[in-house]
């Protein structure tokens, strides 16, 4: 969260993640709702393991509800992962959130950054 915080203030934007603190009292919210973005975001870490649990997407898009999931997630000693539907990558493609990507986190900070910048641009 701080990376990414760190990343909108890099960028000039008065975007502000914060944890769902009402995720720990409620099912079925995510860890952070980015709405100016339409992202909602769950966060893993785990000791040992290589790939996302098909239950963590499973969570995420349920949370998510109309809004773009994102499940973010890391072992120790491995660099972050970003799972996302290819909706998010080519907003032409259609809204299939079982059509998925895993790409790094700096990949994915690229893709907030383009979508950014199609935001300011279409104000």
């Amino acid at each position: 969260m701080k990376r990414l915080n760190q990343f909108f203030e890099d960028h000039n934007s008065d975007i502000r993640c914060k944890r769902n603190l009402d995720q720990y009292q409620t099912n079925n919210l995510c860890d952070i709702e980015l709405s100016e973005l339409d992202f909602a975001i769950e966060c893993k870490a785990y000791k040992s393991g290589w790939w996302f649990a098909p239950a963590w997407w499973n969570q995420v898009c349920e949370a998510a509800q109309d809004k773009t999931p994102i499940l973010v997630w890391k072992f120790n000693n491995k660099p972050i992962r970003v799972t996302l539907p290819i909706y998010a990558i080519d907003p032409a493609l259609p809204r299939n959130k079982d059509h998925t990507a895993v790409v790094t986190f700096d990949q994915w900070l690229n893709i907030v950054e383009h979508k950014l910048f199609h935001m300011e641009h279409a104000a």
